[in-house]
């Protein structure tokens, strides 16, 4: 679950909080199986024999064979057999189907050159009807920091991230409250036999009684028309996708928009939209690569992930208005430097080929995991930006593993959790033009340095809490919910 709801969070939080002390008491602690391979002669060949696939009650049979590096038959060294193995269990682990991986290699009585693997599964629970309670805002900070707490969405979120044991994700999305929105998306991973290609439909309703319609000195600006909306938006798209190898990944989404905003919007900024317009369609395609070899998705400690995007816009008008590309692409190295001690980095950049851009298109600095830690309340308009993370980690708490013996589910009652100080340093550049700067944070060089702690666990959550100063020598505790790089 990368998006949850913040009472969602917080109650998983509160929880786990328990569950951590309650297992150092009363908890099974559970010490992980040594590596089979540290038994074997290392100038050994071996041949793998069958392969034994235990506990996926859900997961078809299928489903995990294609995430194995080694198949029945393969003759191997040892440390290609032991590296393949270790790959295959963290791919198995990335596709968040799964809380517990385990394998064990068992040497074939009759042949000792052929080596069996079991693998054994905890699934996860994979159907959620969440209640949503969260804020309308980027961010916590974003939301604490303008004193209107009625700023909060309500509804109900039901997904399926598992269905028919096929990884199909199938999500209903119900939202009330200061933003309404109504959305369905249901996502294929593999439709042909050799699972590679894949489809994914969705379709929505949006409906904001305010609006952000302008940027004023690195903030947002607000407008909430007398009656009605100052926004609605209508959409549906398709995603095809091709997954050749089990780390590069290759989608294409196309999607066809209708915006509908308030006339005083127009009005108050005629740069919102086109020609004035207040209603237009917004037919977008987009392009991903990703290359991902990362140890640990929701928390990686080890690898390097890549990812390109190019997408092309084509706005449909009374008059004729140019269409625009735009390029994003992000590098993030992640490295073990001793047995405590990971550093990490990431690279980000944005360019587009149109320096002016309808203002309900533009991509501003802040948004989603783009932006320099400490500048939180910021958002900075820019055609193009960059960003260079930077973290210093230190393993507080080892992963641990606890059972809770009260707890009947395994989904459930078998949790692992682990805690991480971290020092960092980011950096950033939004480039705007001359004519179009409006604040004092566009082409200038941002930096921001700090400390924090990161809380990880099951079910991929993480949760943060960070205090950074930037060059304003602005100070501040931020809470986020994410992995920071």
């Amino acid at each position: 679950m990368k998006q949850a709801s913040l009472c969602s969070y917080l109650a998983f939080l509160l929880l786990l909080i328990l569950f951590t002390g309650a297992s150092a008491l009363f908890g099974q602690h559970i010490i992980a199986a040594p590596d089979s391979c540290t038994s074997l002669d290392i100038s050994e060949k071996l041949v793998v024999g069958d392969i034994r696939l235990i506990g996926n009650k859900v997961t078809r049979d299928k489903i995990i064979l294609r995430e194995l590096e080694l198949t029945s038959g393969d003759t191997l060294a040892l440390s290609d057999f032991c590296r393949l193995v270790k790959q295959s269990r963290l791919n198995l682990l990335n596709r968040s189907i799964f809380n517990f991986v385990t394998v064990d290699s068992i040497r074939d009585g009759a042949n000792q050159r052929l080596m069996h693997l079991e693998f054994q599964f905890v699934e996860r629970w994979y159907f959620w009807p969440f209640p949503i309670f969260e804020l309308a805002d980027r961010n916590f900070n974003a939301w604490f920091n303008t004193g209107k707490y009625d700023r909060v969405n309500y509804g109900m979120l039901m997904t399926h991230n598992n269905f028919r044991g096929r990884i199909e994700q199938f999500r209903i999305l119900i939202r009330a409250g200061f933003n309404q929105n109504f959305s369905v998306r249901y996502d294929i991973p593999y439709l042909t036999r050799d699972q590679t290609f894949g489809l994914g439909f969705l379709a929505g309703l949006s409906r904001n009684p305010e609006a952000a319609i302008a940027n004023v000195d690195d903030k947002q600006l607000f407008f909430k028309p007398a009656s009605g909306f100052a926004r609605e938006n209508l959409y549906g798209g398709m995603v095809f996708s091709y997954r050749p190898a089990i780390r590069n990944t290759h989608s294409l989404m196309v999607t066809l928009d209708y915006l509908k905003v308030a006339d005083s919007v127009i009005l108050l900024n005629p740069d919102y939209s086109v020609n004035d317009d207040s209603e237009l369609y917004n037919l977008a395609f987009s392009y991903t690569f990703k290359h991902d070899f990362r140890d640990h998705k929701p928390y990686p400690l080890s690898g390097y992930y890549f990812d390109t995007e190019l997408s092309y816009r084509k706005l449909f008008t009374e008059f004729e208005y140019p269409d625009f590309f735009v390029l994003k692409a992000s590098f993030d190295f992640y490295e073990a430097l001793t047995n405590r001690l990971y550093w990490a980095s990431n690279l980000t950049a944005r360019f587009t080929d149109k320096s002016r851009q309808p203002y309900f298109l533009s991509t501003s600095f802040g948004f989603n995991n783009d932006f320099v830690r400490s500048y939180e309340l910021y958002v900075i308009e820019g055609y193009n930006w960059g960003i260079m993370k930077n973290n210093l980690k230190y393993q507080l708490l080892k992963p641990q593993i606890s059972r809770l013996p009260w707890i009947q589910s395994e989904k459930f009652n078998k949790i692992h959790y682990a805690i991480y100080l971290n020092l960092f340093a980011d950096f950033g550049y939004v480039r705007q033009n001359p004519d179009r700067i409006n604040s004092g944070l566009q082409n200038q060089l941002l930096h921001g340095f700090g400390l924090g702690m990161d809380f990880v666990t099951y079910y991929d959550l993480v949760f943060r809490f960070e205090y950074g100063i930037n060059h304003l020598h602005e100070k501040g505790l931020f809470i986020h919910f994410v992995a920071p790089i």
